[in-house]
Protein backbone atom coordinates (compact mmCIF):
# COMPACT_ATOMS: atom_id res chain seq x y z
CA UNK A 1 0.00 0.00 0.00
CA UNK A 2 1.03 3.60 -1.22
CA UNK A 3 0.28 6.96 -0.65
CA UNK A 4 -0.33 9.55 -3.72
CA UNK A 5 3.30 10.18 -3.74
CA UNK A 6 3.83 6.09 -4.63
CA UNK A 7 6.02 5.57 -1.13
CA UNK A 8 4.74 3.09 1.23
CA UNK A 9 2.66 4.55 3.94
CA UNK A 10 3.34 4.30 7.46
CA UNK A 11 1.48 1.39 8.64
CA UNK A 12 3.39 -0.11 5.86
CA UNK A 13 6.54 0.69 6.70
CA UNK A 14 5.95 -0.12 10.66
CA UNK A 15 4.37 -3.93 10.00
CA UNK A 16 8.13 -4.34 7.70
CA UNK A 17 10.07 -2.40 10.73
CA UNK A 18 8.20 -5.12 12.78
CA UNK A 19 8.86 -8.39 10.43
CA UNK A 20 12.86 -6.64 10.42
CA UNK A 21 12.28 -6.31 5.98
CA UNK A 22 14.32 -3.86 4.17
CA UNK A 23 12.95 -1.87 1.06
CA UNK A 24 12.93 -3.42 -2.54
CA UNK A 25 12.92 -0.44 -4.57
CA UNK A 26 16.20 -0.96 -5.71
CA UNK A 27 15.28 -4.54 -6.40
CA UNK A 28 12.32 -3.60 -8.45
CA UNK A 29 14.05 -1.57 -10.65
CA UNK A 30 16.39 -3.91 -11.62
CA UNK A 31 14.01 -6.30 -12.22
CA UNK A 32 11.88 -4.27 -14.83
CA UNK A 33 15.39 -3.65 -16.87
CA UNK A 34 15.91 -7.37 -16.65
CA UNK A 35 12.88 -7.98 -18.82
CA UNK A 36 15.57 -8.00 -21.53
CA UNK A 37 16.02 -11.63 -20.64
CA UNK A 38 12.76 -12.77 -21.18
CA UNK A 39 13.08 -11.37 -24.76
CA UNK A 40 16.37 -12.92 -25.56
CA UNK A 41 15.21 -16.35 -24.49
CA UNK A 42 12.33 -15.90 -26.95
CA UNK A 43 15.18 -15.38 -29.12
CA UNK A 44 16.82 -18.34 -28.22
CA UNK A 45 14.08 -20.36 -28.06
CA UNK A 46 13.25 -19.33 -31.76
CA UNK A 47 16.95 -20.51 -32.48
CA UNK A 48 16.33 -24.00 -30.75
CA UNK A 49 12.63 -24.18 -32.75
CA UNK A 50 14.35 -23.34 -36.22
CA UNK A 51 17.78 -25.72 -35.43
CA UNK A 52 15.44 -28.46 -34.55
CA UNK A 53 13.20 -28.41 -37.71
CA UNK A 54 16.73 -28.03 -39.62
CA UNK A 55 17.51 -31.62 -38.10
CA UNK A 56 20.98 -29.82 -36.94
CA UNK A 57 22.73 -31.28 -34.11
CA UNK A 58 23.88 -28.78 -31.33
CA UNK A 59 27.31 -31.31 -31.40
CA UNK A 60 28.10 -29.47 -34.55
CA UNK A 61 26.55 -26.09 -34.58
CA UNK A 62 28.69 -23.17 -35.03
CA UNK A 63 30.03 -21.79 -31.30
CA UNK A 64 28.34 -18.36 -31.29
CA UNK A 65 24.93 -20.18 -31.50
CA UNK A 66 25.92 -22.58 -28.75
CA UNK A 67 27.05 -19.35 -26.68
CA UNK A 68 23.53 -17.56 -27.32
CA UNK A 69 21.73 -20.17 -26.80
CA UNK A 70 23.81 -20.80 -23.02
CA UNK A 71 23.66 -17.16 -22.20
CA UNK A 72 20.12 -16.58 -23.01
CA UNK A 73 19.23 -19.49 -20.66
CA UNK A 74 21.40 -18.18 -17.86
CA UNK A 75 19.99 -15.06 -17.73
CA UNK A 76 16.41 -16.37 -18.07
CA UNK A 77 16.78 -18.66 -14.84
CA UNK A 78 18.46 -15.96 -12.96
CA UNK A 79 16.01 -13.53 -13.39
CA UNK A 80 13.12 -16.26 -12.98
CA UNK A 81 15.00 -16.72 -9.46
CA UNK A 82 14.95 -13.17 -8.55
CA UNK A 83 11.30 -12.46 -9.73
CA UNK A 84 9.94 -15.52 -7.68
CA UNK A 85 11.24 -14.78 -4.85
CA UNK A 86 9.77 -11.50 -4.36
CA UNK A 87 6.55 -12.24 -5.85
CA UNK A 88 5.93 -15.33 -3.16
CA UNK A 89 7.01 -12.50 -0.15
CA UNK A 90 4.60 -10.18 -1.51
CA UNK A 91 1.90 -12.79 -1.66
CA UNK A 92 2.87 -14.01 1.68
CA UNK A 93 2.12 -10.81 3.47
CA UNK A 94 0.08 -8.28 1.26
CA UNK A 95 1.00 -5.29 4.33
CA UNK A 96 4.74 -5.41 3.20
CA UNK A 97 4.21 -4.74 -0.47
CA UNK A 98 8.10 -3.62 -1.68
CA UNK A 99 9.58 -5.18 1.33
CA UNK A 100 11.63 -8.18 1.97
CA UNK A 101 12.92 -10.28 4.28
CA UNK A 102 17.38 -9.79 4.42
CA UNK A 103 18.31 -13.18 3.40
CA UNK A 104 15.61 -12.72 0.09
CA UNK A 105 17.36 -9.62 -0.65
CA UNK A 106 20.41 -10.44 -0.71
CA UNK A 107 19.79 -13.77 -2.84
CA UNK A 108 17.86 -10.95 -5.58
CA UNK A 109 20.34 -8.88 -5.61
CA UNK A 110 22.84 -11.57 -6.70
CA UNK A 111 20.93 -12.80 -9.02
CA UNK A 112 20.00 -9.64 -10.70
CA UNK A 113 23.39 -8.09 -10.71
CA UNK A 114 24.21 -11.27 -13.21
CA UNK A 115 21.25 -10.96 -15.40
CA UNK A 116 22.98 -7.71 -17.65
CA UNK A 117 26.08 -9.44 -18.23
CA UNK A 118 24.62 -12.60 -19.46
CA UNK A 119 22.61 -10.96 -21.68
CA UNK A 120 24.51 -8.80 -22.90
CA UNK A 121 26.62 -12.03 -24.08
CA UNK A 122 23.80 -13.77 -25.56
CA UNK A 123 23.13 -10.51 -28.21
CA UNK A 124 26.96 -10.62 -28.77
CA UNK A 125 27.12 -14.25 -29.81
CA UNK A 126 24.08 -13.62 -31.88
CA UNK A 127 25.83 -11.19 -33.05
CA UNK A 128 28.98 -12.94 -34.22
CA UNK A 129 28.39 -16.85 -35.10
CA UNK A 130 32.56 -17.31 -34.28
CA UNK A 131 32.19 -16.32 -30.78
CA UNK A 132 32.60 -18.69 -27.93
CA UNK A 133 31.99 -18.10 -24.59
CA UNK A 134 33.82 -21.02 -23.34
CA UNK A 135 36.95 -19.25 -24.09
CA UNK A 136 36.64 -16.51 -21.70
CA UNK A 137 33.81 -17.77 -18.92
CA UNK A 138 34.23 -20.61 -16.52
CA UNK A 139 31.40 -22.75 -17.69
CA UNK A 140 29.48 -24.11 -17.02
CA UNK A 141 28.49 -21.31 -14.36
CA UNK A 142 27.20 -21.91 -10.87
CA UNK A 143 24.63 -19.50 -9.43
CA UNK A 144 25.45 -16.69 -6.98
CA UNK A 145 26.39 -18.22 -3.31
CA UNK A 146 23.07 -19.32 -1.79
CA UNK A 147 22.22 -16.46 0.74
CA UNK A 148 21.95 -17.76 4.81
CA UNK A 149 19.30 -17.62 7.38
CA UNK A 150 18.36 -20.03 9.97
CA UNK A 151 15.77 -20.94 9.56
CA UNK A 152 14.56 -19.57 5.74
CA UNK A 153 11.44 -17.56 5.26
CA UNK A 154 8.71 -19.80 4.56
CA UNK A 155 7.84 -17.38 1.28
CA UNK A 156 11.29 -17.41 0.43
CA UNK A 157 11.22 -21.19 0.13
CA UNK A 158 8.10 -20.90 -1.78
CA UNK A 159 9.72 -18.37 -4.08
CA UNK A 160 12.03 -20.75 -4.65
CA UNK A 161 9.79 -23.31 -5.62
CA UNK A 162 7.64 -21.39 -8.24
CA UNK A 163 11.62 -20.87 -10.13
CA UNK A 164 12.24 -24.44 -9.77
CA UNK A 165 9.12 -25.09 -11.49
CA UNK A 166 9.41 -22.64 -14.08
CA UNK A 167 13.09 -23.92 -14.83
CA UNK A 168 12.72 -27.35 -14.60
CA UNK A 169 9.88 -26.98 -17.57
CA UNK A 170 11.94 -24.83 -19.61
CA UNK A 171 15.00 -27.48 -18.72
CA UNK A 172 13.22 -30.73 -19.57
CA UNK A 173 12.18 -29.13 -22.73
CA UNK A 174 15.20 -28.51 -23.73
CA UNK A 175 16.42 -31.63 -23.15
CA UNK A 176 13.68 -33.31 -24.72
CA UNK A 177 14.57 -31.50 -28.46
CA UNK A 178 18.47 -31.85 -28.10
CA UNK A 179 17.93 -35.26 -27.80
CA UNK A 180 15.70 -35.90 -30.53
CA UNK A 181 18.34 -33.61 -32.74
CA UNK A 182 21.17 -35.87 -31.56
CA UNK A 183 21.57 -38.40 -34.88
CA UNK A 184 25.18 -39.74 -33.53
CA UNK A 185 23.58 -41.24 -30.23
CA UNK A 186 25.87 -44.14 -30.10
CA UNK A 187 28.74 -41.64 -30.61
CA UNK A 188 27.21 -39.47 -27.04
CA UNK A 189 25.49 -42.28 -24.98
CA UNK A 190 28.06 -41.45 -22.29
CA UNK A 191 27.43 -37.77 -22.42
CA UNK A 192 23.53 -38.26 -22.90
CA UNK A 193 23.09 -40.34 -20.07
CA UNK A 194 24.84 -37.67 -18.02
CA UNK A 195 22.41 -35.52 -19.32
CA UNK A 196 19.45 -37.81 -18.60
CA UNK A 197 21.38 -38.23 -14.86
CA UNK A 198 21.45 -34.92 -14.25
CA UNK A 199 17.85 -34.22 -14.99
CA UNK A 200 16.89 -36.97 -12.99
CA UNK A 201 19.02 -35.76 -9.99
CA UNK A 202 17.13 -32.06 -10.31
CA UNK A 203 13.49 -33.83 -10.50
CA UNK A 204 13.95 -35.82 -7.50
CA UNK A 205 14.95 -32.62 -5.34
CA UNK A 206 12.30 -30.54 -6.49
CA UNK A 207 9.53 -33.14 -6.12
CA UNK A 208 10.61 -34.12 -2.39
CA UNK A 209 11.17 -30.55 -1.98
CA UNK A 210 7.51 -29.96 -3.01
CA UNK A 211 6.13 -33.02 -1.30
CA UNK A 212 7.65 -31.36 2.02
CA UNK A 213 5.92 -28.05 0.99
CA UNK A 214 2.29 -29.22 0.24
CA UNK A 215 1.16 -28.41 3.73
CA UNK A 216 2.96 -25.23 6.00
CA UNK A 217 5.87 -27.10 7.23
CA UNK A 218 7.73 -27.37 10.77
CA UNK A 219 10.67 -24.82 10.61
CA UNK A 220 13.03 -27.79 11.56
CA UNK A 221 12.12 -28.79 7.89
CA UNK A 222 12.71 -25.34 6.30
CA UNK A 223 16.76 -26.49 5.90
CA UNK A 224 15.96 -29.75 4.21
CA UNK A 225 14.01 -28.00 1.85
CA UNK A 226 15.97 -25.43 1.03
CA UNK A 227 19.04 -27.51 0.24
CA UNK A 228 16.64 -29.66 -1.64
CA UNK A 229 15.69 -26.56 -3.87
CA UNK A 230 18.95 -25.30 -4.47
CA UNK A 231 20.19 -29.04 -5.44
CA UNK A 232 17.32 -28.12 -8.04
CA UNK A 233 17.95 -25.21 -9.16
CA UNK A 234 21.67 -25.74 -9.50
CA UNK A 235 21.74 -29.08 -11.56
CA UNK A 236 18.60 -27.57 -13.87
CA UNK A 237 20.99 -24.17 -14.27
CA UNK A 238 23.94 -27.02 -15.12
CA UNK A 239 21.25 -28.89 -17.56
CA UNK A 240 20.48 -25.96 -19.46
CA UNK A 241 23.89 -24.86 -20.54
CA UNK A 242 25.00 -28.28 -20.82
CA UNK A 243 22.18 -28.83 -23.37
CA UNK A 244 23.38 -25.30 -25.23
CA UNK A 245 26.67 -26.05 -25.21
CA UNK A 246 26.91 -30.29 -25.27
CA UNK A 247 30.81 -30.24 -25.95
CA UNK A 248 31.43 -28.83 -22.01
CA UNK A 249 29.26 -32.76 -21.17
CA UNK A 250 32.77 -34.57 -21.31
CA UNK A 251 34.54 -32.49 -18.95
CA UNK A 252 31.30 -31.83 -16.75
CA UNK A 253 33.04 -32.28 -13.11
CA UNK A 254 29.94 -33.06 -10.19
CA UNK A 255 32.72 -32.23 -7.68
CA UNK A 256 31.25 -35.84 -6.01
CA UNK A 257 33.68 -37.09 -4.21
CA UNK A 258 35.55 -40.73 -5.00
CA UNK A 259 35.43 -43.63 -2.36
CA UNK A 260 37.76 -43.50 -0.02
CA UNK A 261 41.24 -45.63 -0.63
CA UNK A 262 40.83 -49.40 0.17
CA UNK A 263 43.09 -50.85 3.07
CA UNK A 264 44.56 -54.41 2.96
CA UNK A 265 41.67 -57.05 2.22
CA UNK A 266 39.56 -54.54 0.10
CA UNK A 267 37.57 -52.98 2.76
CA UNK A 268 37.33 -49.44 2.27
CA UNK A 269 37.79 -46.89 5.23
CA UNK A 270 35.30 -45.38 6.85
CA UNK A 271 34.69 -43.71 10.06
CA UNK A 272 33.24 -46.17 12.75
CA UNK A 273 29.95 -46.17 14.42
CA UNK A 274 29.51 -45.75 17.92
CA UNK A 275 28.19 -49.90 18.45
CA UNK A 276 31.70 -50.45 17.45
CA UNK A 277 35.27 -51.07 19.52
CA UNK A 278 36.78 -48.88 16.93
CA UNK A 279 34.76 -45.82 17.07
CA UNK A 280 36.39 -42.61 18.34
CA UNK A 281 33.92 -40.28 19.84
CA UNK A 282 35.79 -37.22 18.61
CA UNK A 283 35.76 -37.84 15.10
CA UNK A 284 34.21 -34.86 14.21
CA UNK A 285 36.38 -32.66 15.95
CA UNK A 286 39.20 -30.68 14.05
CA UNK A 287 42.02 -32.92 13.76
CA UNK A 288 43.93 -29.83 14.37
CA UNK A 289 42.70 -29.18 18.11
CA UNK A 290 41.78 -32.75 19.21
CA UNK A 291 44.52 -32.80 21.95
CA UNK A 292 43.46 -29.38 23.34
CA UNK A 293 39.39 -30.49 23.43
CA UNK A 294 40.66 -33.87 24.85
CA UNK A 295 42.03 -32.00 27.76
CA UNK A 296 38.78 -30.34 28.00
CA UNK A 297 36.46 -32.35 30.94
CA UNK A 298 33.36 -30.53 30.11
CA UNK A 299 34.09 -31.24 26.25
CA UNK A 300 34.22 -34.43 27.07
CA UNK A 301 30.78 -34.59 28.97
CA UNK A 302 29.31 -32.52 25.50
CA UNK A 303 30.66 -34.97 23.33
CA UNK A 304 29.56 -37.99 25.31
CA UNK A 305 26.14 -36.45 25.32
CA UNK A 306 25.91 -35.64 21.62
CA UNK A 307 26.15 -39.05 20.74
CA UNK A 308 24.05 -40.24 23.05
CA UNK A 309 21.28 -37.93 21.84
CA UNK A 310 22.16 -38.38 18.17
CA UNK A 311 19.37 -40.65 16.56
CA UNK A 312 21.34 -41.89 13.71
CA UNK A 313 25.06 -41.89 13.70
CA UNK A 314 25.89 -43.61 10.82
CA UNK A 315 23.53 -40.54 9.35
CA UNK A 316 25.79 -38.39 10.71
CA UNK A 317 28.90 -39.88 10.29
CA UNK A 318 28.23 -40.60 5.99
CA UNK A 319 28.94 -36.96 5.74
CA UNK A 320 32.07 -36.84 7.84
CA UNK A 321 32.69 -39.21 5.54
CA UNK A 322 32.72 -37.33 2.85
CA UNK A 323 34.33 -34.05 3.89
CA UNK A 324 37.57 -36.60 4.64
CA UNK A 325 37.29 -37.96 1.47
CA UNK A 326 37.40 -34.40 -0.09
CA UNK A 327 40.16 -33.62 1.71
CA UNK A 328 42.29 -36.63 0.92
CA UNK A 329 41.70 -36.14 -2.33
CA UNK A 330 43.01 -32.36 -2.05
CA UNK A 331 39.37 -30.59 -3.03
CA UNK A 332 39.08 -28.94 0.15
CA UNK A 333 41.57 -28.08 2.94
CA UNK A 334 41.88 -25.87 6.10
CA UNK A 335 40.79 -22.42 5.75
CA UNK A 336 43.63 -20.04 6.82
CA UNK A 337 43.13 -16.44 7.64
CA UNK A 338 44.89 -13.25 5.73
CA UNK A 339 48.50 -13.67 7.25
CA UNK A 340 48.50 -17.57 6.41
CA UNK A 341 47.55 -18.73 9.91
CA UNK A 342 44.73 -22.13 9.95
CA UNK A 343 41.81 -20.74 11.95
CA UNK A 344 41.19 -23.62 13.45
CA UNK A 345 37.88 -25.28 14.61
CA UNK A 346 34.27 -24.14 15.02
CA UNK A 347 33.25 -22.84 18.52
CA UNK A 348 30.60 -24.81 18.72
CA UNK A 349 30.94 -28.88 19.95
CA UNK A 350 32.07 -31.05 18.69
CA UNK A 351 34.58 -28.25 17.51
CA UNK A 352 34.63 -29.55 13.49
CA UNK A 353 37.50 -27.88 11.36
CA UNK A 354 36.71 -25.35 8.92
CA UNK A 355 37.58 -26.09 5.39
CA UNK A 356 38.69 -23.87 2.59
CA UNK A 357 37.61 -25.60 -1.01
CA UNK A 358 39.72 -25.30 -3.64
CA UNK A 359 37.62 -26.59 -6.22
CA UNK A 360 34.22 -27.70 -6.67
CA UNK A 361 33.25 -30.06 -4.56
CA UNK A 362 29.50 -31.97 -3.50
CA UNK A 363 29.17 -32.66 -0.20
CA UNK A 364 25.85 -34.20 0.89
CA UNK A 365 23.98 -33.01 -2.08
CA UNK A 366 25.54 -28.96 -1.54
CA UNK A 367 27.66 -28.39 -3.62
CA UNK A 368 30.17 -25.86 -2.24
CA UNK A 369 32.25 -23.69 -5.04
CA UNK A 370 35.89 -22.73 -5.08
CA UNK A 371 37.17 -20.03 -2.26
CA UNK A 372 34.41 -21.23 -0.07
CA UNK A 373 34.87 -21.51 3.80
CA UNK A 374 32.38 -23.79 5.60
CA UNK A 375 32.11 -26.28 8.47
CA UNK A 376 30.21 -28.94 9.66
CA UNK A 377 27.97 -28.31 12.09
CA UNK A 378 26.15 -31.32 14.50
CA UNK A 379 23.63 -30.58 17.46
CA UNK A 380 21.96 -32.12 19.58
CA UNK A 381 20.42 -29.18 21.76
CA UNK A 382 17.00 -28.94 20.61
CA UNK A 383 16.39 -32.50 20.85
CA UNK A 384 15.11 -33.05 24.20
CA UNK A 385 11.99 -30.48 23.37
CA UNK A 386 11.10 -32.22 20.56
CA UNK A 387 13.69 -30.08 18.21
CA UNK A 388 15.97 -31.45 15.04
CA UNK A 389 18.88 -33.36 15.43
CA UNK A 390 21.16 -31.03 13.17
CA UNK A 391 23.92 -32.41 10.69
CA UNK A 392 24.13 -29.19 8.24
CA UNK A 393 26.87 -27.50 6.99
CA UNK A 394 27.67 -23.75 7.15
CA UNK A 395 28.73 -21.68 4.55
CA UNK A 396 30.28 -18.27 5.64
CA UNK A 397 33.79 -16.44 6.26
CA UNK A 398 34.55 -17.33 9.53
CA UNK A 399 36.85 -15.40 12.19
CA UNK A 400 38.54 -15.86 15.35
CA UNK A 401 36.47 -15.76 18.53
CA UNK A 402 37.01 -16.69 22.53
CA UNK A 403 33.18 -17.92 22.38
CA UNK A 404 32.90 -22.15 23.18
CA UNK A 405 29.85 -23.58 23.24
CA UNK A 406 29.20 -26.86 24.99
CA UNK A 407 26.58 -28.91 23.87
CA UNK A 408 23.83 -28.93 26.70
CA UNK A 409 20.66 -30.78 25.40
CA UNK A 410 19.11 -30.69 28.92
CA UNK A 411 19.47 -26.62 29.30
CA UNK A 412 21.04 -23.90 28.23
CA UNK A 413 24.31 -23.44 26.35
CA UNK A 414 27.51 -22.71 28.00
CA UNK A 415 29.83 -20.34 27.31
Amino acid sequence: MTDVSGKPTLMVRMAAKLKGEVRADTLESFRRAGGVAYAEMERAEALRKRLADEGANLWHVEPGVSSQLLCSWNAFVLQSIGENLLDADYSADPRTVGYVPPVTHTQVTDCFNEVEPWSSRARQAAGNTALDISTTVRLPADLPEWAEAAPCPLPHLRGMLAATRAVRQHAEVALGVFEASVEDADEHARDLQRLRQLAAEGSTAADYAEGLLEADPDPNLHEAIEERLQRALEAFYHLGQLTAMPSLVARYDTGQVAAAPAQKGGAAPKLATPDSSAFDPWCLTSPLERTKWRKDPRAHQSIKELWEFDPDPAATLRIQDQIDAAESAGMITYAKNGSGTTLGSYFCCPWGAIYSVRRPVTINGRRLRAGQQFTYEVDADKVPKGGAFVRRLIVGTFAPTTDIEYCDPDGEHEF
